[in-house]
This record gives structure tokens, sequence and C-alpha cells, in this order.
């Protein structure tokens, strides 16, 4: 009998809980506790944020790899060219004719633009050495739009697209040998808004749109050999306005129009496509793509309008765990616009709105409930913190008793009793942004006596220094994490990066708001709830660079609410729903991985 043993030279093991080593990947265990063989399979892919293109746009071409792509062209007949280093886009010199709808091949540093639409439809060919595009005396033989496009700068193959009246798909395809176009055989499927992948003599077209009208989406998928087209599986799901990547024996198709703008992705072996569990986060049409199966990329497209977006796929044997809120200890009276610092397991929450009422009442939590604590010196709602203090060791400002009594008051906290610090902020305010520690705090913007501000102040432990930059924006509502000289500020949704000496702007939230619960560093934090009709339980992460939608929401829809913690271990607590004052409390657990395990059957 043949064994294991035999075939490997080794035995299976036995594991009550299954491994996490990634070196784990194809391997075969038995599981104890389930009962059942186990392994662990490479091959799950995801998207995640990249750096966002500098003009954002549609019907774009692009080529290249993950880390060395260019994106050019798009419409309405523009000649904006860029380059991807894995991280940022950069603006490069234009191409020589505006086009959009048009098909790119080869790489970033040799590369092919042909056909699209400029007023008219085109048959123009460019070259890309790197620096700038070339116009080729050599055009295509049929002009076209919304066609595909594979291979290199010499070696290219066009094929599909629209040729005389809008919506009249063609079958029509040519070679490209750096010199002249040339026609080869016919594609057995006309169509037109098609995606591609390959080289010239090994290509790859799939999904498009046969005719008008726009519900004629195809699945068809066909090979060349370099002679002749062949039909082969299609698509699980018919699409047009897709994009592509890839070789003719694994490939990736993503996004596109279906019934409606799709975020869906697909996997090419050669023989079928599998749908993936995982798709684009933003979903939307006519994008570009490069790369390949296991390291695309995506960028610009449509949504609701032209986008700038731009996403990395990478495939492996690790899964991604999204985060996820979970019940913790209720508060033992509501709070709404308190305030409060601490972690996952020992914060301290304090002030805010309960019920209507002004209060100073604080609670510690613990991990699983909160406790009465020492009340501050003076009640208040609208005050501000130290947000990444520890629960032992923080400092309160600002706020409010009787609206519009705003107040500079400052208490210190040393996990015992409040301390009324001797100065205040120079600026009364309430529902500004605080951050920091007690001994190195920051507090930006809010509302002040006057209407809105948008003065920032320095806290050492025992004064206030007014700085002399401002925030970029002004009022109530702005929400702030990090340190003193590393933090973010959200206002309305838009965030600003302080580095201690001056702002900069750091992106949109998808879920824009104020009076949000924020916390973690300046590299990496959440925000949770939405002040919207109704208020939602909306979450996004911050990575330092960008917003990213969470798959999972607080339970208990609210603004308003104190966060604490990092981007791995958090906690959000208060808030209103619209309807009441919340004494809900969720823990935060952020994401992680795990290995894409698999049982083993006989079958």
């Amino acid at each position: 009998m043949t064994t294991l043993k035999g075939i490997r030279g080794k035995t299976i093991q036995n594991f009550t809980t299954d491994p996490t080593d990634t070196e784990l990947e194809g391997q075969l265990w038995y599981n104890t506790t389930s009962g059942a063989f186990k392994t662990a399979l490479g091959g799950y892919g995801v998207w995640a944020a990249g750096g966002n293109l500098n003009t954002a746009r549609q019907e774009l071409a692009g080529i290249g790899t993950q880390t060395a792509a260019l994106a050019f062209g798009g419409d309405p007949a523009r000649t904006n060219s860029e380059s991807y280093n894995g991280t940022s886009w950069t603006a490069t010199s234009t191409l020589n004719t505006g086009r959009g709808s048009l098909a790119g091949a080869g790489t970033n540093t040799a590369g092919l633009a042909f056909g699209g639409t400029t007023t008219t439809y085109s048959a123009a060919t460019e070259s890309w050495n790197g620096t700038s595009w070339t116009t080729s005396p050599a055009t295509l033989n049929t002009a076209r739009t919304q066609l595909g496009g594979t291979g290199t700068q010499t070696a290219a193959l066009g094929f599909g697209g629209n040729t005389t009246a809008p919506g009249a798909a063609t079958n029509v395809s040519e070679s490209y040998n750096g010199t002249t176009w040339t026609n080869t055989s016919n594609m057995n499927t006309s169509r037109r808004q098609l995606a591609g992948a390959g080289t010239q003599t090994s290509s790859l077209a799939f999904g498009g749109n046969a005719s008008l009208p726009n519900a004629n989406n195809t699945t068809a998928t066909e090979t060349y050999n370099g002679s002749s087209w062949t039909s082969v599986n299609s698509m699980n799901t018919a699409r047009r306005l897709l994009a592509g990547c890839g070789t003719q024996t694994s490939a990736l198709g993503f996004g596109g129009y279906i019934t409606a703008i799709s975020a869906s992705t697909e996997k090419w072996n050669g023989t079928s496509w599998t749908s993936s569990p995982t798709g684009l986060a933003t979903a939307r049409t006519s994008l570009a793509g490069a790369g390949s199966q296991t390291a695309a990329l995506a960028f610009g497209g449509y949504t609701t309008a032209a986008s700038a977006a731009t996403e990395a796929w990478t495939q492996s044997v690790t899964v991604p765990v999204a985060g996820s809120w979970s019940s913790g200890g209720a508060l033992p009276a509501s709070k709404f616009i308190a305030t409060g610092f601490g972690s996952q397991t020992a914060a301290i929450i304090a002030g805010g709105d309960s019920g209507g009422s002004i209060v100073g009442t604080a609670f510690t939590y613990n991990g699983t409930s909160w406790s009465p604590s020492p009340s501050l010196n003076t009640s208040r709602s609208g005050l501000m913190s130290s947000t990444n203090a520890p629960q032992t060791a923080g400092v309160v400002f600002g706020g409010y008793t009787t609206y519009p009594n705003m107040l500079t008051a400052t208490e210190l906290w040393n996990g015992t009793a409040w301390t009324n610090n001797p100065t205040g902020l120079n600026t009364a305010r309430q529902n500004g942004g605080g951050a920091g520690i007690q001994t190195a705090a920051i507090c930006v913007g809010g509302e002040a006596p006057g209407g809105a501000t948008n003065a920032v102040e320095n806290f050492n432990g025992t004064s206030w220094t007014t700085s002399p930059v401002t925030f970029p924006s002004s009022g109530p509502g702005i929400r702030g994490f990090g340190l003193q000289t590393a933090s973010i500020f959200i206002k309305s949704g838009v965030s600003q990066s302080w580095n201690g000496t001056a702002f900069s702007s750091a992106g949109t939230q998808n879920s824009p708001s104020d009076n949000r619960g924020v916390f973690g560093i300046q590299t990496a934090g959440v925000a949770a709830g939405r002040q919207a009709a109704p208020p939602t339980g909306a979450t996004e992460l911050w990575n330092g660079s960008a917003w990213t939608s969470s798959s999972n929401s607080l339970a208990t829809s609210r603004y308003g609410l104190v966060g604490f913690g990092t981007q791995s271990s958090g906690l959000g607590s208060g808030g209103y729903t619209g309807t009441a004052y919340s004494t809900a409390t969720e823990e935060w657990t952020g994401p992680s991985t795990t290995l894409n395990f698999k049982s083993v059957t006989t079958s």
C-alpha cells in the first residue's frame, strides 16, 4: 500500500488546532478536533488600496506590472500619462494624440498606445521609451475604439472594438511588428469593451459587449496562438468595460459593468474561470489593469464620476480576516460628546451629555465592565482630551457647561483623582480635536464663543501655548488621534496629518462625517459611527495614506461616541443613536490573516 511516508518520507502530523505557519502551504495534516485531514492552499487573492492617480479618469489604458505600471489616455480625449512605482503615480510626458477607449501593450519603459476615440475613431499608434511618446507612422488598418490589446512594444496584438457606427462591434484582429500593422484571422465573437491578457502569439480575450443594446454583455473567452482564435470556456459573469491582466494560461478579470457597476474578480487557469470571493474595494467600470494574476494593479475608471482609485491584488496562502466589533460591558449611564483615553482593557470616559443633562461623571473600564470613578471638578460636554494617554495619566480640556458658555478649564487625571490645572486653554472652545498624552497634548479647532475657530494649542503638562499654525478647517465636530507631534485630525471626513510643525492633506473618508469615534496612531487608525439621518455604524481603517471601509460596522448605529485604543484592539462607547443617548460599548478586534485552510476528502 502506498503511503505518504513512502512518497514524501514523512508521516502525517496530528494537530488539535490548525497551524499558522505559512511554510505549511501544500502540506497535509490531521486535525484531531474536527476529525478531518487539512491542507493550506495558495491562490487566495485580495485587493488593497494603492496610491491614487493624479488625474481621475475613465476609459484609459494601462500596461506594465504591479510595481512599474503606466496609465495613459482617458475619456474625453485625454493626453495624460502617469507612471506608478508601487506606491505613487508621477505625471510623465503626455500622449501626442489625446484619446479615450484606447488599448496598450508593453511595459512602463517600452510601451505602445493604439486606437481609441479622439473626436472620431482613431487608428493612431504611439510608442513610449520610458521618457516620451513618439507618434508612429504605422496606423491600425481598421480605426476603432474600445478594443483589446496584448503583447509588447514590438510584438503587439489589437482585437475587437467599435469600428463605424456606435455599438457596431467588430471581430477584426491585427498584429504589430514594431513597424507595421497586419490583419490576422478574425475573432469568433465580434465585441467591444473587452479585456485581454498575454502576448502577441499567446493571447486571451474575454468579456465585452456584442452590440447595442448595452444589455448584450458576453462571457465569451477566446485564445489566440499566433494564427487563429479558438473559443474556450466562458467567464462566469457576462460583463463589459472590464479590465484584465496576466497571461493566456493565468489571467485575471476585474470590475466592469454587469447589470450595475461591478467589483467582482475572476481568475483564469488556462482552462476555466473561477470567481474570487474578494472583489475590488471600489466597484467601477471603464478601468485599466496591469500586472499578473498573482500581483495585479487596477486603476482609474468610473463609479458615479471619474475615479483616481488604485488597488493592488496580491495572491498568497494567507487569507485576510476583516476587523470586527463585539459587545462589551455597557456604561452605567449614557454618554454623548464625552471624552476619554486609554486602551481596550483599561480606559476612562468622562463628562458629556447624559440623557439631556451635562455631567462630570467618569467611569473606568477593565476590559469587561465599567465602574464609577471620581467625577470631573467641572461638569461639561463637548470637552476634549489627550486621546492617546494611558488610563492612569491624562488631561481633559475645554467644553461647555451651559451652551454657549465655552470653557478653557483644564484638568489632570493621575489614576485616582482629577486636579484643576492652574492655567487653561488660551481660546475657550468646545467639540474640537484632541490628541497626545498628559505631558504633551494638542487641541485643534472647535467652536469658540465668537463662532468657529481653527486655533491650535499645545500643552506641555503645565501650560498651553498657541501655535502660529492654524487648522485648515474650523468649527465643531473635529476628531483626532495620535501624538502631539504625529497625529491625524478629521473635519467633515477630510483628514489632515500633523507633524508637530504643519498640517498636510491626508485624504477623505469614504463615509464623511463629524463627531465619529476615533482611535489609533498617525499611521494606523479607526473611525466608527456616522452622523447622518439616520446615524450609521460605518467603520473605516486608516493605513497612513488612505481610508478603507470595513465590511463590519458597529452593531449599534450612532455618532458622538468615544474611541479608545489601537487599530488592532479598540473600544467604542456611548454616543447618540438618533433617537436616544447610548450606553453601548463595543470592542474592536483589528484585521488579521489566517491560512487558506481546506479539508481534504476522497471525492
